[in-house]
């Protein structure tokens, strides 16, 4: 029965470094989206007012 409980405990831990991870990956993408739209922004691509 021990070794049953450590391997769920095991299994959980492995779930939240998963989960956070995840949540870390999901941050980076979402900050590289943002740069890319202050990029285009910058550009003026999509713009309707564009003066170039």
């Amino acid at each position: 029965m021990p070794k049953q409980i450590n391997k769920v405990k095991a299994t959980v831990a492995n779930l939240e470094i998963n989960a956070a991870l995840t949540t870390e990956q999901q941050a980076q993408i979402g900050q590289d989206f943002i740069a890319d739209i202050m990029e285009l922004s910058e550009r003026g691509i999509g713009s309707e007012t564009n003066d170039d």
